[in-house]
């Protein structure tokens, strides 16, 4: 037993002996190294020409920067400046100017080159101008109207449509544009209305035809809003399910169609216990080809009751294929509408080429045909090619004095290129 003992002591002493010597031998080599002289010539050399080059010189350590200041609404970016790198000498501090740098007179091995200035920067970047809108304000036909220029409030129904409502699509060589937009004269005094407006575009399951539905219900109606967004509903699935089924363009009833509307009106007056005649709107259907070539001619159809029609732009303007004027000396009174006369409803087959444009427009557009001094001819132009959406809303948002109602566009250009979502034209 004293013998394992003696063993273990024995053992546990030479390897601390041996750790010992290891750790002599490494100390002597580490202190053997030559050691590398500190240069501040070339630190002092690096910062004055940094300094030379427009950059403002890195604070030494421990020593504080005061934070840059700015005035209010101004940039937070200094004037001059590109990617955080200022491109003049740093702006004095609250003590005065800061010290110069010494400027040692370099020796040949350590002479830097500034690097040249970089380019100033635009005025305007491209990002920044492709966010310029091409018109920040919707169109005005002197003398304007007051009503337009008031704040828009809010209507007490909680299941109100949105005062603006557009959209935009391409279907084969189809290119759409839609807006609605809710009239100033219901918007800006109490009691607020709802927009009255509604409009629908779909396409047929094979995609050769585009389907338009554009109603404007009617004022003096409690729930317009709700007849004018059932009619347009109800008129494009109809619509569709005849095209589905193989029924041709030419046989279309409108009739038979706008019967089925005025069903479907009275059905959800019945269910919210309101009367028929708090659903009362106007209705215009049309049904445009979207495969013909340019230069070739399709057939169209349309169908339509009371004062929503259908236009086509050619080189003397906007032409109404339609109708013409409203038939009674009050252009407000209509005495043909949904649901009460769906028998009065006209059906009409058309030709539609295949650089044709068209459009479908509640009273509140086609009115400025009429009424306002030069805006048949604005509009003419203004739509010659589809423009951005945008631009498009804020031309059906126009402002005119006495055209206060809710107002509807929707247009379509065969045989013209896509513009996409582009701010500008």
């Amino acid at each position: 037993m004293r013998s394992l003992y003696l063993l273990v002591v024995i053992v546990v002493m030479g390897s601390l002996l041996a750790g010992s010597i290891i750790a002599m031998v490494l100390t002597e080599r580490r202190s053997a190294r030559p050691r590398r002289p500190r240069t501040r010539h070339r630190l002092r050399l690096h910062r004055t020409a940094t300094v030379a080059s427009g950059v403002h010189p890195v604070p030494a350590p421990h020593q504080r920067q005061e934070p840059p200041v700015h005035a209010p609404h101004q940039s937070a970016r200094p004037a001059g400046s590109e990617g955080g790198r200022l491109l003049g000498p740093p702006p004095p501090g609250p003590d005065g100017p800061p010290p110069a740098a010494p400027t040692p007179t370099p020796t040949p091995a350590h002479t830097a080159t500034a690097p040249p200035p970089p380019a100033p920067r635009p005025a305007v970047s491209t990002v920044e101008k492709a966010l310029v809108p091409e018109q920040a304000v919707a169109p005005r036909f002197v003398p304007g109207s007051r009503a337009s220029q008031m704040p828009w409030l809010l209507p007490m129904e909680s299941a109100s449509p949105p005062g603006v409502a557009a959209d935009q699509a391409r279907l084969r060589n189809l290119e759409v544009r839609a807006a609605s937009v809710i009239g100033a004269g219901h918007r800006c005094e109490e009691p607020v209305k709802p927009r009255q407006d509604a409009y629908r575009v779909a396409r047929d399951r094979s995609g050769r035809y585009l389907v338009v539905a554009v109603a404007d219900g009617m004022s003096d109606s409690a729930r317009s809003e709700l007849g004018a967004s059932v009619a347009v509903a109800t008129a494009v699935a109809l619509v569709r399910r005849h095209l589905d089924g193989g029924k041709e363009v030419s046989k279309l009833a409108a009739k038979e169609l706008f019967g089925e509307v005025s069903d479907a009106l009275v059905q959800a007056a019945r269910d919210r216990r309101l009367d028929p005649a708090d659903v009362r709107t106007t209705l215009a259907v049309a049904v445009l080809p979207a495969y013909q070539a340019p230069g070739e001619s399709a057939t169209g159809w349309v169908g339509q009751i009371a004062d929503t029609h259908l236009w086509r732009l050619d080189d003397d303007g906007w032409q109404c294929l339609t109708g013409g004027a409203k038939d009674t000396y009050d252009g407000s009174v209509l005495d043909a509408f949904l649901p009460h006369r769906p028998e009065s409803a006209r059906g009409a087959v058309f030709d539609f080429a295949g650089d044709d444009t068209v459009a479908v427009l509640s009273d509140g557009v086609a009115d400025a045909f009429a009424e306002v001094s030069g805006a048949r001819d604005w509009f003419a132009e203004r739509w010659r090619r589809p423009p951005p959406l945008a631009s498009f809303m804020l031309d059906v948002d126009f402002e005119a004095k006495g055209l206060q109602d809710d107002r509807t566009a929707v247009v379509v250009w065969a045989g013209q290129p896509a513009t996409g979502g582009a701010a500008r034209r």
